[in-house]
């Protein structure tokens, strides 16, 4: 019982589909159009040609702009009809390719027009010259000039037959690349150039009335299809590569525009009273004249193009209705998901809440050189951390049903599902996909987004993935570190540069101040015993000094200017200009002769006396601080307590029990001097 249950409901669900086909069918052909006019972002409700992108966006051609709809919203270049370039032998209507580089080419009456998809930008070639510009399906270049066809890319030519007449398409197919002529003919060529055959559509008589137009596609059953028309009206051929058989289809007096084929090999032609829908292999077609437009008004004429989408959706340009765009799934099995095959369309990219430009320099940078479509790789400043992406996709069918798949690497690369009714509110009721990115710290990041219908089925061949990078401020960058290492070595050195110098000053100072001591005992001997004595060896200390022997007249010099200095011990004003005038000298001349004598310039010579008498007017404890600093020529107290503390380490209140026993004498005479001091 168990097993014949799915099988039971299997028969049903057979029989109701079958039963219901021709309902089906019915309101597919009776479906409404969804009308995209000037009022939708259309440049021009005047629409001359149409074709889809890789990517699934929609180019639309019109008499005065290339129009490219990405699922969200019209983009519109204005075409500027002076940057043309002659095209002398192509004489038919709007013919558009697509190319391997990303650029849009239009031939129309005699020109060409060049447009980059990636810029946005009407481009325009230098030093071309030549007669006529083909596209083949596989993206490749070819030129004519004259009777030769030239593949831009290989450089490989080939020689066309003079009496086949004017070329007018060009298709490559496998190894097999096949020309096609006004007179009707075919010519096939292989690949390195060389002729394979040629074949005649139909007769003479008939090859006049179809000489003005050719459009060629490609079918999956080893078939080409083409569409001629001339002033005998239209006809509808098909080739049999294989055979090398050609077979008439169709043919009417009414114009035949454009030619379109599905996957499934039904082929799809514009007149101007609609669309026509052909079944090649058996013959059987359908026409559709009348146009059910959404506000309920019907549309009978007008119809100039017809394209097909990945989803079997059809587009057809009007010449004054705009697009209008049905599609065979629409209101079927409305409650099942649907498995159509949807792209990631990333259409823009928005910087601290504002959409990038490109070419627009932001901090004097241009981040964007490409439309958003295009975009693989960003670089940011650190102030640049704040960043959304938007995505979305040509499901036309059900908007809604539109999930999404998007992993950041910058959140531990975890794949997260989304729909329209997901927390969060990132995609829409439309299935526009708007991903924000917030206080991102500097580092390399990666952004994959999938796309689709059934979110139970992904199609990893078609991941849309972005690398962009938030860059490190300057102050963290390897320069940096390389900056501060070296400010720091300089620190170092600088401070062991100055430590030195001070330590060796230091000891100078030492060297000098303990001279000093040394000559005020030799002038207190020989005051106290008149007579000149001999003294001892130097210390130890002075003797390591650096600083030469003095000459008895250079001892003669000292020992006169201390007793100078000593005799004006309480007079303020005696300075350097005094003891200079009494040693009958120049103030330049005092300060040379006591630098080189004592390291030591005359103000810090006469300072260091008065010093050291203070000191010993100190040990002997009959004065005060104040009176001490009277009687040694300091004017304020502070400032002799602020000298006496640099001379001796400490205050002068706290001299006498640092020193107590000691004193400290008066200058000297050098032990050299063999007779008595005159006064």
């Amino acid at each position: 019982m168990t097993t014949q249950q799915p099988m039971l409901r299997h028969t049903l669900l057979t029989l109701a589909l079958f039963l219901l086909f021709p309902v089906l069918l019915f309101a597919a052909e009776e479906s409404s159009y969804y009308a995209l006019t000037k009022q939708n972002g259309l440049s021009s409700n005047n629409v001359l040609q149409m074709t889809q992108l890789s990517d699934g966006r929609m180019v639309v051609v019109t008499d005065i702009a290339i129009d490219i709809y990405d699922g969200m919203r019209f983009t519109s270049v204005a075409i500027d009809t002076a940057r043309w370039t002659a095209l002398p032998a192509y004489n038919g209507a709007t013919h558009i390719f697509a190319d391997q580089h990303d650029r849009l080419w239009q031939k129309q009456w005699g020109r060409l027009y060049c447009f980059n998809l990636r810029t946005m930008q009407q481009e325009v070639e230098q030093g071309w010259n030549f007669d006529d510009f083909f596209i083949d399906q596989q993206g490749q270049t070819w030129i004519l000039k004259g009777q030769q066809l030239v593949n831009q890319a290989s450089k490989k030519v080939l020689q066309l037959p003079q009496e086949a007449g004017a070329l007018q398409d060009v298709v490559a197919s496998g190894e097999t690349i096949y020309t096609f002529f006004d007179s009707g003919q075919l010519a096939a060529f292989q690949a390195d150039g060389k002729l394979l055959f040629v074949s005649q559509a139909y007769d003479e008589e008939e090859s006049l009335k179809y000489k003005w137009t050719s459009l060629v596609v490609t079918g999956p059953d080893k078939h080409l299809y083409q569409v001629r028309m001339g002033s005998g009206g239209s006809i509808l051929l098909a080739f049999d590569t294989d055979e090398r058989q050609w077979r008439q289809i169709l043919t009417s007096h009414r114009p035949m525009h454009t030619l379109t084929l599905t996957p499934t090999g039904i082929l799809y032609l514009t007149t101007p009273d609609g669309y026509l829908r052909i079944n090649p292999k058996t013959g059987a077609q359908d026409t559709f004249n009348e146009l059910r437009l959404p506000d309920g008004s019907v549309l009978s004429t007008g119809v100039n193009t017809v394209c097909l989408d990945r989803e079997g959706g059809i587009w057809l340009g009007t010449y004054n209705s705009g697009v209008l765009y049905t599609s065979p799934l629409s209101g079927l099995f409305d409650t099942q998901p649907l498995n159509i095959d949807v792209y990631p369309i990333l259409t823009a990219i928005y910087l601290q809440g504002l959409p990038l430009q490109v070419g627009t320099e932001y901090d004097g940078r241009t981040l964007l050189d490409a439309t958003p479509p295009y975009t693989q790789q960003l670089t940011f400043s650190h102030r640049q951390n704040s960043l959304a992406f938007q995505f979305s996709t040509m499901n036309y069918v059900r908007p809604r049903s539109t999930c999404y798949r998007y992993r950041f690497s910058g959140d531990g690369n975890q794949w997260h599902t989304l729909s329209a009714d997901s927390l969060g509110r990132l995609v829409d009721d439309k299935g526009i996909f708007y991903l924000p990115l917030v206080g991102l710290s500097p580092g390399e990041y990666t952004l994959e987004v999938m796309a689709s219908t059934n979110p139970e089925q992904w199609n990893k061949a078609d991941i849309r993935r972005i690398y962009f990078t938030i860059q490190h401020p300057w102050w963290q960058t390897p320069f940096a570190y390389i900056l501060y290492l070296f400010i720091a070595a300089t620190v170092v050195a600088l401070a062991f540069y100055f430590y030195r110098r001070r330590l060796q000053r230091r000891n100078r100072e030492d060297m000098l101040l303990l001279r000093i001591q040394n000559l005020v005992e030799q002038v207190n001997q020989y005051q106290n015993s008149e007579a000149m004595v001999v003294l001892g060896p130097e210390p130890d200390d002075a003797r390591d000094a650096d600083l030469p022997e003095p000459t008895t007249q250079e001892k003669e010099f000292m020992a006169r200017a201390t007793q100078l200095v000593e005799q004006h011990l309480a007079t303020p004003q005696y300075g350097v200009e005094q003891l200079a005038a009494d040693l009958c000298m120049e103030r330049t001349g005092l300060y040379k002769k006591l630098t080189t004598l004592m390291q030591q310039s005359p103000v810090v010579f006469i300072r260091s006396i008065r010093l050291h008498r203070a000191a010993d007017l100190i040990l002997q404890g009959k004065d005060s601080i104040s009176e001490v600093a009277e009687h040694t020529g300091f004017n304020s107290t502070s400032y002799f307590s602020k000298c006496f503390q640099k001379e001796f380490g400490c205050k002068p209140s706290e001299y006498a029990e640092q020193k107590k026993g000691t004193s400290i004498n008066s200058p000297f005479i050098p032990p050299e001097e063999k007779t008595p001091m005159k006064p």
